[in-house]
């Protein structure tokens, strides 16, 4: 069970997700892929998840490489809520029922207002969670006004007091930048209280009203990390290797940071990369490693 922390209001949204992957009580990755950059000439989007990671041939990461992957063009933010509930709900089906459980958390900014699609079998943003996963996967959409913190997968682990801080922050306007790091200083903390499912080290993305944003990877990953991101339905990450290649640059690489610019016409989407070997420190702002208390 992953965890995801989604801090969303008019102005700003911010949303987290560990790169913890477990199994049989073992930790099997610290580099599993569970966040997605969507960009289109009209809108921006991010999706994450948690629940089932892996089960028999089915890699939720690859899958929804697929689903998210198409040719050049458009897709609504419905179009891609709709695609993720009937293509998981029948993947889902095939996963003995104890292990269902799982939720997407898509946010986005339509016409300039901010949305949030809680789409899982199990997880209400607004009421309990159901005491067994529905046989389909359901959507909810969350249209914050004033700030509001959003937590899914191991919610327990993110206690009041933090969800109540984070909301704070966002009502005060801060920068981007802060408020990431502020999104990923409690998704570290709150590891603690996750019984060894959710990892220290995350990516926290943002989005601002016209659909530029950035995400940023927090800690130093073990292995190779070359996300997927979604331009107009092209998966971009497919290109990296060959670029590193071309330039010269030993791997394995992981995915560093990467920014992308306000819905129009013409869209870009730019991509930081680093070899493993050139790894440095603890992978997290000197400012967030000594509010927690590293040297």
């Amino acid at each position: 069970m992953t965890l995801n922390i989604t801090v969303a209001a008019r102005w700003l949204m911010t949303q987290s997700s560990d790169f913890r992957l477990t199994g049989s009580g073992a930790t099997v990755s610290e580099t599993s892929q569970k966040q997605v950059v969507l960009q289109y000439m009209g809108w921006s989007g991010l999706v994450c998840y948690t629940g089932v990671a892996r089960y028999g041939p089915h890699d939720t990461a690859a899958w929804l490489a697929d689903v998210l992957t198409h040719n050049p063009g458009q897709r609504s933010p419905e179009q891609v809520v709709n695609r993720l509930v009937e293509e998981a709900t029948v993947w889902l089906r095939q996963v003995p029922i104890r292990l269902r459980c799982h939720t997407f958390t898509m946010i986005t900014y339509e016409r300039g207002k901010p949305k949030v699609y809680v789409i899982s079998n199990f997880e209400r943003p607004n009421g309990p969670q159901l005491a067994n996963p529905a046989d389909k996967l359901f959507w909810t959409r969350v249209r914050p006004r004033g700030p509001r913190c959003i937590v899914t997968g191991y919610s327990p682990a993110v206690v009041d007091s933090q969800r109540e801080e984070l909301e704070g922050l966002l009502a005060s306007v801060p920068s981007p930048e802060r408020l990431r790091e502020a999104v990923a200083t409690t998704s570290r903390e709150s590891s603690a209280r996750a019984e060894g499912t959710v990892g220290e080290s995350c990516v926290v993305a943002h989005l601002c009203p016209d659909g530029s944003g950035e995400a940023q990877v927090f800690g130093n990953l073990s292995e190779e990390f070359l996300p997927t991101m979604i331009t107009n339905g092209h998966n971009i990450a497919s290109l990296v290797p060959t670029v590193m290649d071309q330039a010269g640059r030993a791997g394995p690489h992981r995915l560093v940071g990467a920014t992308w610019s306000a819905n129009g016409a013409a869209t870009a989407m730019l991509g930081a990369y680093r070899a493993l070997s050139q790894q440095a420190g603890s992978g997290w702002p000197s400012s967030t490693s000594s509010a927690s208390g590293d040297k």
